[in-house]
C-alpha cells in the first residue's frame, strides 16, 4: 500500500478540488457568478518561500489575504460595471467572479516576514523560511 505524504495529500486535494469545480461550472454557463479557479506555483528562492497565483482581472483593493499558523488563505472578488442600456444578451458569464485558495507553507516560515505583492494580474506573497531547526530533546 502507498504511503500517503503530505506532497501526495496536497495533490489529491487539488485533483478532487479541481473535479469539484468542473462539475460545478458545467451547470453555470449562464450564470453571472462564480467561483474561479486560482491556479498558483509554490517556490524556493534565496532563503524565502514564494507563492504566485494567478487572478485576472482582479484589482488590488479587492485581494484580501490571510497568514494563519502554517497557511496563507488567499481570497478575492472580481466584477465589471457593465452598461446594460439597451443590451441584448445571449449568454452573460463576467459579471462577478470569486476566487478563495488556502496553500500550506510546505517548509515552517517566519510569519513575521510574509509580503504581498500584485502586479500585472500576479500576486506573490513570500516569506523567510524559519531558522529554527526546532529543540533537541536528551534521552533520560
Amino acid at each position: 500500500m502507498r504511503r500517503l505524504d503530505r506532497q501526495n495529500s496536497d495533490d489529491l486535494f487539488e485533483q478532487m478540488q479541481n473535479m469539484i469545480e468542473e462539475f460545478q461550472n458545467k451547470g453555470m454557463n449562464l450564470a453571472t457568478e462564480f467561483t474561479g479557479h486560482m491556479p498558483i506555483d509554490v517556490r524556493e528562492e534565496d532563503g524565502n518561500l514564494i507563492i504566485s497565483a494567478d487572478l485576472p482581472g482582479v484589482q488590488k483593493e479587492d485581494i484580501n489575504i490571510k497568514a494563519d499558523g502554517q497557511k496563507v488563505e488567499i481570497s478575492a472578488e472580481a466584477s465589471q460595471e457593465i452598461k446594460e442600456e439597451n443590451e441584448k444578451y445571449l449568454r452573460k458569464e463576467r459579471s462577478s467572479r470569486s476566487f478563495r485558495r488556502t496553500v500550506q507553507w510546505p517548509r515552517e516560515v517566519d510569519e513575521e516576514t510574509i509580503n504581498a505583492e500584485y502586479e500585472d494580474g500576479v500576486l506573490e506573497i513570500s516569506a523567510e523560511l524559519s531558522e529554527d531547526e526546532g529543540t533537541e530533546i536528551e534521552i533520560e
